[in-house]
C-alpha cells in the first residue's frame, strides 16, 4: 500500500510509479599545453519519480477535499515515499500534481492524474 508524507492518499484508485536513474554532474576541464582533459565527479544529484493514476471518491466533495489533500502536500519538504511493493524513498519533495481528465461521474465520481517528485541523494 502506498503513502506519501504519512498519508494513504492514493488507495482509492489504482496508480503506477516511474523512477528515473540517479543523475551525476561531472565537469571536464582542459590545460593548455597538455593533451587530454580531466573530468572531475561532482557527485550525485536528484532523480525524478513520477506516479500516474486514477482517485476515486463517493462524492464530488470528497474527491475535491482528497485533491485539495495532494495539493497541500506541494510545500517543498522533504517527506517519505512508499511505493505499491513497500520499497520506502526518503528526501522526496512533491513538485507538481495535476489531473489529466476532469471529474467524470460513473459509480461515484473520478479523475486521472499525474505527480511529479524529486528525489534528493
Amino acid at each position: 500500500m502506498s503513502s506519501f508524507a504519512g498519508e494513504n492518499l492514493f488507495a482509492s484508485g489504482p496508480h503506477a510509479f516511474g523512477f528515473e536513474p540517479w543523475e551525476r554532474t561531472t565537469q571536464r576541464r582542459g590545460f593548455a599545453g597538455v593533451n587530454g582533459e580531466i573530468v572531475l565527479d561532482m557527485g550525485l544529484r536528484s532523480r525524478q519519480i513520477t506516479q500516474t493514476g486514477r482517485l476515486r471518491a463517493n462524492s464530488a466533495a470528497d474527491l475535491h477535499e482528497l485533491l485539495d489533500d495532494i495539493n497541500a502536500r506541494c510545500d517543498g519538504a522533504e517527506h517519505v515515499l512508499v511505493d505499491n511493493y513497500g520499497q520506502s524513498y526518503s528526501r522526496v519533495i512533491l513538485e507538481r500534481f495535476g489531473t489529466t481528465t476532469g471529474l467524470r461521474h460513473s459509480r461515484g465520481f473520478y479523475c486521472d492524474y499525474e505527480i511529479e517528485y524529486r528525489q534528493l541523494p
